[in-house]
């Protein structure tokens, strides 16, 4: 493990298999754990919100899912980017819970994007125990209904993919009674399996990237 900081964000890399190991332990655990993907806009976020920074910060482990964190971290092993790049922790803790049928719920801010998650989660690993597919709702009239069908479920995993100023407030209400053992959180724009990237999503991440860049060396001034 190494402790990182950037644009003033606590933040800790760990190679794959000792996140593997930590996420095991977190299996045979009572409390909710949680689990973050992390992504530049997701840094570039948590840099100008504090609820969003304290979560982050506050996550039982944080994964990248850009390999420009690893540059800006200064991380230049081989290793580390191809684990990056492959997401390579998913696929193996995947292929974990379909091996020992481990139960996973999929969430998200849409239940057609939940069947989206679900698919790709399929795609990336074949025999996944999934209970479940749900929407986040909006109005907290509802969300004792979902947290009571959750618990009902009692999935092992719950994999989310929403934006995460929406998963922040969802855990911050739910967590102390959400009856789940994993909590992974993926960024709204996070795929779990390759797509051709289009031109105006390259040109909008290589923008990013610069401005990422740019905010990490103004900060390290």
């Amino acid at each position: 493990m190494k402790k990182i900081n950037l644009l003033g964000i606590n933040l800790q890399d760990r190679y794959v298999k000792e996140s593997l190991d930590v996420a095991e332990r977190f299996l045979h655990e009572g409390a909710v754990h949680t689990i973050l993907y992390i992504t530049i806009p997701v840094l570039l976020e948590a840099g100008k919100n504090e609820d969003i920074k304290e979560w982050v910060e506050a996550a039982d482990l944080t994964l990248w899912g850009d390999t420009e964190i690893l540059k800006a971290a200064e991380i230049t092993t081989r290793n580390r980017h191809r684990e990056v790049t492959e997401k390579e922790f998913l696929q193996n803790f995947l292929h974990k819970m379909a091996r020992t049928h481990k139960s996973v719920l999929v969430l998200s801010d849409s239940k057609e994007h939940a069947e989206v998650l679900k698919r790709e989660l399929l795609e990336l690993q074949e025999g996944i125990t999934v209970v479940g597919t749900m929407a986040i709702p909006e109005s907290e009239e509802k969300q004792e209904e979902v947290i009571n069908e959750i618990n009902l479920i009692a999935p092992v995993v719950t994999i989310a993919r929403m934006p995460f100023s929406m998963q922040q407030k969802w855990i911050a209400q739910t967590k102390s009674y959400m009856n789940t053992g994993i909590w992974i959180g993926l960024p709204e724009h996070m795929n779990c399996v390759w797509k051709k990237e289009m031109p105006l999503a390259k040109m909008w991440r290589q923008i990013l990237n610069v401005l990422f860049n740019r905010q990490v060396n103004k900060y390290k001034k």
